[in-house]
């Protein structure tokens, strides 16, 4: 990660948790923010998705919101650069029932003589 990428996680982190503390950010509005917990995003950038999950957490008086993803990773993202798009949750993949396997192996008897491309079993 590089300098200005950590510096503006920190600065988001702390954003975070200046609007938690006070409700919401100074000399804001209080307005209701556009997701709510339990929503399920995509968060696009420039044609590419980045981000797919559930809406956990809404931070009051911004853009800020926790999502955790299909991985399980928690992650905070903000609205504001991110194109954020409410879709449906994806369906659970059917379990697959592979078939049992059937028996179809042979057992060959182990002799004690050796066999011989004739088919007989003795030593001449």
């Amino acid at each position: 990660m590089s300098i200005a990428n950590r510096d503006l996680f920190q600065a988001l982190k702390t954003q975070a948790s200046l609007a938690q503390a006070f409700g919401t950010m100074p000399g804001s509005t209080e307005e209701p923010h556009r997701l709510s917990p339990g929503d399920y995003i995509e968060a696009w950038h420039n044609g590419r998705l980045y981000h797919r999950g559930t809406v956990v957490k809404t931070v009051a008086g911004t853009d800020l919101f926790w999502l955790t993803d299909d991985t399980g990773s928690r992650r905070l993202l903000d609205m504001e650069s991110m194109e954020i798009v409410t879709v449906d949750e994806p369906a659970a993949a059917p379990a697959s029932q592979a078939p049992e396997p059937t028996p179809s192996a042979t057992v060959t008897p182990i002799s004690a003589y050796p066999m011989f491309h004739d088919g007989t079993q003795q030593i001449a």
